[in-house]
Formats: structure tokens, sequence, C-alpha cells
């Protein structure tokens, strides 16, 4: 099994115009560039090259966000398979049930304490009592 720095290499190796450089969690940032701590799973970088090789540069609704995250870990799972790195199916259920947590969280009405809908601008609204709210600080 490959180590971090191990990964970081052949990662770097096998895309060239990708950028992988240090920081302090491990982030996708659009268009070619992504973050990783000195120390962390390999699997989060592959999960962050899922996104890179995915496209996923943005989203627009926060459905949208946990469909791109599961797209991500999908992919991540196939580049386990290129890279000799177990894919831990339980470690990325938890990582997406943070967004699936987040997402009923953040969909509830203040008021009602019911599901609302978003809509093509971001706003929730609730069906019952028509409050409206913004999306909560999404899990990192």
């Amino acid at each position: 099994m490959l180590s971090l720095k191990k990964l970081v290499t052949k990662i770097s190796d096998d895309y060239p115009e990708l950028q992988v450089k240090v920081g302090e969690r491990f982030r996708f940032s659009p268009p070619n560039t992504i973050f990783y701590p000195r120390s962390g799973d390999p699997l989060e970088l592959l999960h962050e090259l899922g996104h890179y090789l995915l496209n996923n540069f943005d989203y627009h609704s926060d459905i949208e966000l946990l469909e791109i995250e599961s797209q991500a870990w999908a992919r991540a799972r196939e580049l386990c398979a290129k890279y000799g790195y177990p894919y831990d199916e339980d470690y990325a259920e938890d990582r997406l049930d943070s967004y699936r947590d987040w997402l009923h969280f953040t969909s509830l009405c203040h008021i009602c304490d019911i599901s609302g809908y978003q809509d093509y601008t971001g706003l929730y609204h609730c069906p019952l009592c028509g409050t409206t709210w913004q999306s909560r600080i999404r899990p990192e």
C-alpha cells in the first residue's frame, strides 16, 4: 500500500497538469489544485482526485453537493483499485453521512421543524408556514 507521500508523487506523475500541494486539510480547489495535510488518510486524497477527474467545479443546490460528493467517493473506489489502496466503504459512508445529516438539518424549518425545499436561488421554503431561510454552513 502506498504511503500518502508516495501517493502524492504517483498522482503528480500521472496528472502533470494537476497541482498537489500541502495544506491544512484535504480539499479540491478548481480547476486543478488539490491540497492535502502532511498526515492523513490517502483515501481522502483519492476522493479529492475524484472531484478533479469528474470536473466537480461547482454546484447549485445542497442536494447537488451531496450528489457530487457521492460521485467523488465512487470515483475514489475506482482509483483505489488503480493505486492498490484498499477502499473503506464504512469510512466513505461515514463521510457521506455527515453531508446527509447536514442536508437534513439545513432543510428543517426553524418554525415548524418540517423539511422545506430549496429553490433555484438557494433559499429554502417551508411548505407549511412559508418561512424562508438560507442553507447553513456545510460540513468540511
